[in-house]
Order: structure tokens, then C-alpha cells, then sequence
């Protein structure tokens, strides 16, 4: 049972006093660290690097018997990573619940996963077989827990090990772009664990997932200065939309007649119901936001507001909104 999860839905509670909120984001803190302190107490948080390597082919094997019943396969477009003995990030785009255990099937080698949704993980069937693997946690609201789990995985790279990594930080449900902006601390872990990145892009339609691997993202060719992580961010996130826009053209042309419209959010509501403890308002809450930018919704909502006559009707034309788009 999801204990954390259920407790965590009593914040997002419509109607609630602010005093009632700080009330209960107490008490879902106390909860959270409390059940993550016993849970890295258990016994397979204590295997070694070496130890999790060697089951690794087990986990896989689990995985993909688990993915079989739930239905669930995959499409590999290419694989264009190189060998190399460095450390590696695995860099995916985050489509849902179940890309982790497909992905994983893909790209096969070991890793570590970092999460920062211990509170939907708990107490599910899934969370064993995540720590066995290996999984480090952290909570993206508390920013001594963001420092430490940043000095964990620069750790755990320098010890030779691999991390699986989601650079949007939450699920993309968005309509119109490839790849959310991305958080930058991807790219200063690869640069001071001396890591390679490995882009994956990955999509799904229904149970199927549709899985490209890029070339190998080498942070030494970039500086060690916020203008140069910048710069490393922007191309990596460039590559990765990239990735998924080379998905989206091998899904070929569909026909007029079979399109209705309604496409999109029947996808959103599919990938809800895989894990109805996620919302559009937590979703948007998780995704970064770079100063300066503004959301689609954000820049129409003015005009849903309007009432229509004849010196507001050209703000209402679909053809000036598909080029403030573009």
C-alpha cells in the first residue's frame, strides 16, 4: 500500500486553510523520512556495487516477465552509443510509469536509478526489486537532500557504477514539445563524476514502447563555468528531442479519416490511469520552469477570458495562434 501517496494527496485537497496545509506537509515530511530511513535499512540496500552487477541479469529477467503480463513491449530504432570505460548517465525522457522497466530492457547494462518519488514508490511491489538494482532517493523539495544526493551520485560514479537518469524530472505531457526543459545538475554530475551521457528517447503508444539510443554526450568537451553547463544543458536537451522526433517519423503517416482529434487526451488519461497518484497540477508542479519562458497555456489564457465581438475577433483566429507557436 501507497502510504506516502495517500498522504500526499490530502495536501493537493481543494478547499483547505493554509495553516491546514503547513499542518499536513509536516506530517507527510516526518512520515516520508521516517519510511525512507527504514526502508534504506533493509538488506538490500547494503549490497555492494559489485554484489547488484552480478544479479543484474536477474533483475532483468524480472523485469522483462513482469513487462510480458502487463502486456507491455519494446522497439529498439538504433543503438549509436560506443563502448567506453567511463562511468555512464543514462540521460531517458520520461514518458509514464512503466519506462523505467522497458527501458531497462533496451539499453541492458547496469545502473543505479535516481528518483525523487520515493513517496509513490513506497510500499509498492516494484520498490524491492528497484533497491536490489539499485535506487537512490532524494526528496526535490529539500535542497540539503538535493546537496546530498548530489555528492552520492558523483560517488558512485567515481566508484565506476552507472546511473539512469531523467533530466525533465517528471512525466512530458505536453501537446507540443518534445523534450520539457531540462534541469542542469545532470550535466555538472557527469562533469565531476567523469561520466559519459548516454541519451535514450523513448515514446509510447499503448503497450508499446519505442526506444533510440544516441551517441555518447562527453561533458569534457565543454568548460566548468554556468555559461558552459548552459550551453552543455541546451545541446543535451536539443539531442534528446531529437531522439524523440526520429521516434515520432518512424510511426509513419495516419489517415485523415482515422484521426479525430481527441488523440492527445485520450493519451493523457492512459497514461493517468497507469498511476492515478499523479495529476495534471502535480505534473506541472515538478516541471522546471526557466526564467523568461512562458508556457502555452499561460500566454492564451488572457484570451479565453475575452468575450468575442468584432474589434477582439482576430485574436481568436487558430491560424495567429499556430504561429505564436512556431
Amino acid at each position: 500500500m501507497n502510504i506516502l501517496a495517500e498522504e500526499q494527496k490530502k495536501l493537493y485537497e481543494k478547499g483547505i486553510s493554509q495553516e491546514e496545509f503547513e499542518k499536513r506537509e509536516k506530517e507527510f515530511m516526518e512520515l516520508y523520512y521516517r519510511l525512507r530511513t527504514e526502508d534504506e535499512g533493509k538488506f538490500w540496500n547494503k549490497l555492494s556495487l559489485k554484489q547488484r552487477q552480478d544479479i543484474h541479469w536477474l533483475i532483468l529477467n524480472v523485469y522483462k516477465i513482469k513487462n510480458r503480463f502487463g502486456g507491455f513491449h519494446y522497439k529498439l530504432i538504433k543503438d549509436e552509443r560506443i563502448k567506453t570505460d567511463r562511468p555512464i548517465i543514462f540521460a531517458v525522457t520520461h514518458v509514464g510509469k512503466f519506462d523505467i522497466e522497458v527501458v531497462s530492457e533496451a539499453i541492458k547494462d547496469h545502473y543505479y536509478l535516481l528518483s525523487g518519488d520515493y513517496e509513490h514508490i513506497q510500499g509498492i511491489i516494484d520498490a524491492p526489486f528497484l533497491g536490489l538494482n539499485g535506487v537512490i532517493y532524494f526528496n526535490e523539495k529539500d535542497k540539503d537532500d538535493r546537496k546530498l544526493v548530489s555528492e552520492r551520485m558523483i560517488s558512485h560514479l567515481k566508484e565506476g557504477g552507472n546511473l539512469m537518469y531523467f533530466p525533465e524530472g517528471t512525466w512530458n505531457l505536453t501537446p507540443n514539445l518534445p523534450m520539457l526543459p531540462c534541469y542542469w545538475g545532470i550535466v555538472d554530475i557527469a562533469k565531476k563524476g567523469n561520466a559519459i551521457i548516454v541519451p535514450v528517447g523513448a515514446d509510447q503508444e499503448d503497450k508499446l514502447f519505442t526506444v533510440n539510443i544516441g551517441k555518447n554526450f562527453d561533458m569534457n568537451l565543454y568548460g566548468d563555468t554556468i555559461e558552459e553547463k548552459t550551453r552543455a544543458i541546451n545541446d543535451l536537451r536539443d539531442t534528446l528531442a531529437t531522439l524523440k522526433w526520429q521516434i515520432w517519423e518512424s510511426y509513419g503517416l495516419e489517415k485523415r479519416e482515422n484521426i479525430t482529434g481527441n488523440e492527445w487526451n485520450e493519451y493523457v488519461e492512459a497514461r493517468f490511469k497507469e498511476w492515478p497518484y499523479f495529476n495534471e497540477e502535480y505534473i506541472d508542479g515538478l516541471i522546471y520552469k526557466p526564467k523568461g519562458c512562458e508556457n502555452r497555456e499561460d500566454v492564451f489564457a488572457p484570451i479565453k477570458r475575452l468575450t468575442p465581438n468584432k474589434n477582439n475577433a482576430f485574436l481568436f483566429n487558430k491560424r495567429l495562434e499556430d504561429s505564436v507557436l512556431k
